[in-house]
């Protein structure tokens, strides 16, 4: 699959000779509109497997040769997002996420921590992950945070349904991992994600009232 300025190329046999002469088996399609050509991609695998092999500046003088014959290349994401738009969207899940974290304060679970791990992986913005002492402190734990999301946020999370040691609820831009002791120390995502990010908790800092 060639992509131009302008057109793209779908190619259903190897491109050979001058690529500016039509093909009979070529599709010409005059905007870049869908990127899903499975025929496409595994027709220009199979030729990059069978390629010999090329050092990187052979391969950019190769690419330097297609700019200069048909132009820049061209592609342009439709989903990108304003830089303000992301912030609000990082406060709306850092909200929830502290709502997640607050609850499992709530129900006794130890050693909450919050990581805003969205520059580290693409699939979600923070973590929340807690110790639970038992099973049942889990179960609790996992539906009480359920309950928060449903009633209040209008979110249900993947995941988990029974208590498990390494017991997980996904709400998509905020992951909740609640662990047994042992467990947490045995998988250790503090140190596995130690350059995301840590946000402090307010409820960590309250001291109980005393007459």
């Amino acid at each position: 699959m060639l992509i131009y300025a302008g057109s793209l190329y779908c190619c259903k046999t190897p491109i050979s000779g001058d690529l500016r002469r039509p093909l009979p088996e070529c599709e010409f399609l005059p905007r870049l509109q869908s990127l899903q050509m499975p025929g496409c991609r595994k027709s220009l695998l199979r030729r990059m497997a069978v390629r010999p092999k090329v050092s990187k500046d052979d391969t950019d003088d190769m690419f330097d040769d297609l700019l200069n014959k048909y132009g820049k290349v061209v592609f342009k994401r439709n989903d990108q997002k304003s830089s303000s738009t992301e912030a609000d969207d990082d406060a709306e899940s850092l909200s929830f996420a502290m709502a997640t974290a607050k609850v499992a304060s709530d129900v006794k679970a130890a050693d909450i921590r919050l990581l805003f791990v969205k520059p580290l992986v693409y699939w979600t913005r923070f973590f929340v992950i807690a110790t639970a002492f038992s099973r049942p402190q889990i179960d609790a734990i996992g539906s009480r945070i359920r309950d928060l999301a449903e009633s209040q946020y209008g979110r249900s999370a993947s995941g988990d349904v029974k208590p498990n040691s390494w017991t997980l609820l996904d709400f998509g831009d905020v992951v909740v991992h609640i662990f047994l002791p042992h467990q947490r120390t045995f998988y250790n995502l503090e140190e596995f994600y130690a350059n995301a990010t840590p946000i402090e908790l307010p409820f960590e800092n309250e001291q109980p009232f005393r007459s």
